[in-house]
């Protein structure tokens, strides 16, 4: 089955419509109360988690992509539990002794570390990009099973990895968005966004840690109970959802994929553009 890398892009963007995107924009505001270096690394690894397990989906659909598959409540409910985990740790600003080199990736950031405003793990955050992917994969239409036939039925790996990776683009840009937005105008810098001691159960934290700290247990419990998408809310209906894939499948199958990557890359360039000058009017 054919599908265009514009419709494989526009499918992921569709899931913001879908009952899993019920996580994404509490995932994003989990992490978002923090420094704009922060909130640009954690929103890439928050795209990480999405992607590293969408793109095996569609490079082996019928090997790898179907062992993920399988394995997909196993996954879900071991992310929702350590999510729960991280929240916790982080609503109590909680610091785990580990090596070094697992330092930046495991480590809350303390109560007494303004700078960062209480921003949670790299591992949290990576862990809710993985539930989401997953949760996408549940509640998805036509288009994600358009790329995942064309792996299965003889399509070149690499192809159906880059279907999938634009599809996994799409599921993150509105994450990518408000990003964006936030950077722009300068949100982190408010000053009821700023970090403020504050007590729980007897132990010294802040405001924002207690904030996002709660953030990440409500999503990790929704992951362990709901498996992501099951009895959420929705925009669109399941019905809705299918017919609005299928016109988009067949009013952009003809758009070719070097069009849509020229298309992608002066977008991306725009925004660099704006947002370097941005700062440099700051400064």
């Amino acid at each position: 089955m054919e599908i265009s890398y514009l419709a494989a892009f526009l499918g992921g963007a569709l899931m913001i419509f879908a009952p899993c995107a019920a996580m994404l924009l509490p995932a994003f505001f989990a992490y978002a109360f923090t420094s704009r270096k922060t909130l640009l690394a954690r929103t890439l690894v928050f795209a990480l988690g999405v992607i590293i397990v969408l793109v095996p989906l569609g490079a082996f659909a019928g090997s790898l992509g179907a062992l993920i598959r399988s394995y997909s409540q196993t996954v879900t409910l071991v992310a929702g539990l350590l999510i729960m985990a991280l929240g916790i740790i982080q609503m109590f600003a909680i610091s785990i002794p580990t090596p070094r080199w697992a330092s930046s990736l495991m480590t809350p950031k303390s109560a007494g570390n303004q700078a960062e405003g209480g921003a949670p793990t790299n591992l949290a955050v990576f862990l809710l990009g993985i539930g989401y992917a997953i949760a996408g994969v549940g509640c998805s239409g036509p288009i994600l099973g358009a790329v995942l036939s064309f792996a299965t039925l003889g399509g070149s790996t690499l192809t159906g990895a880059l279907l999938m990776a634009t599809f996994a683009i799409g599921m993150v840009l509105p994450v990518a968005l408000l990003a964006f937005l936030w950077e722009l105008f300068n949100l982190s810098k408010k000053s009821w966004l700023k970090p403020k001691p504050a007590k729980l159960l007897g132990r010294w934290t802040t405001r924002m840690n207690i904030i996002s700290g709660a953030i990440f247990v409500v999503l990790g419990a929704v992951l362990v109970f709901f498996g992501g998408q099951a009895g959420l809310p929705s925009i669109l209906t399941a019905t809705q959802q299918v017919e609005l894939e299928s016109k988009i499948i067949n009013n952009v199958a003809g758009v070719p994929g070097w069009l849509f990557f020229t298309f992608a890359a002066v977008l991306v360039a725009l925004i660099v553009v704006t947002v370097k000058e941005r700062r440099n009017r700051g400064k």
